[in-house]
C-alpha cells in the first residue's frame, strides 16, 4: 500500500519513490497523498458536474473525494 502511495506522490512531485520512502514518515505520506488525490477526485467531479443532464446519465459520478480527512473529535 505504502509503494503504490509513494510513487503517485512522486509522480507528482516528480521526484524518485525511494527518496520518500527513505525519508519521510508514514503521516507525512498520508497527507501528501491524500492532498494530491483529492485534487484530483476534485478536478474529475467538477468536470462531470459541468456535463449536462443527459450525458450525467451515461456517465459514472465520480467521488468527490479520495481520502476522507476528520478533524479531531
Amino acid at each position: 500500500m505504502y509503494n503504490s502511495m509513494a510513487m503517485y506522490v512522486a509522480k507528482a512531485l516528480n521526484i524518485r519513490p525511494s527518496e520518500i520512502l527513505d525519508k519521510w514518515n508514514v503521516p507525512e505520506l498520508i497527507v501528501a497523498y491524500g492532498d494530491y488525490a483529492n485534487d484530483e477526485a476534485r478536478r474529475n467531479f467538477a468536470e462531470w458536474d459541468a456535463l449536462d443532464t443527459k450525458q450525467k446519465i451515461k456517465i459514472e459520478r465520480p467521488p468527490e473525494y479520495a481520502v476522507r480527512f476528520l478533524g479531531v473529535i
